[in-house]
């Protein structure tokens, strides 16, 4: 089980070049891509906060977005994991 809150105080992730990069690339979020990251081989779950119909908007773009594997490997590169 792993915890990160994708914005608020303090948060890095929407701020990051690759996530950005790759987003600017479909025409979505920073987050919708790395809920997409995270969900993408079907054995995580991601609980992303919904506290307006705009935010559940923003996440549910996550559920249809495909990666390539170009952009898989960028993300995996520049967020390998930490071996926790």
């Amino acid at each position: 089980m792993a915890y990160s809150p994708l914005g608020g105080p303090g948060a890095s992730l929407p701020g990051d070049p690759a996530l950005g990069s790759i987003a600017a690339a479909h025409a979505c979020t920073a987050a919708a891509v790395a809920l997409a990251w995270t969900i993408r081989s079907g054995n995580v779950i991601a609980i992303p906060e919904s506290g307006s119909v705009a935010h559940v908007k923003e996440n549910a773009v996550a559920l249809s977005l495909t990666l390539t594997r170009q952009e898989l490997e960028t993300l995996n590169a520049a967020h390998p994991l930490s071996g926790r």
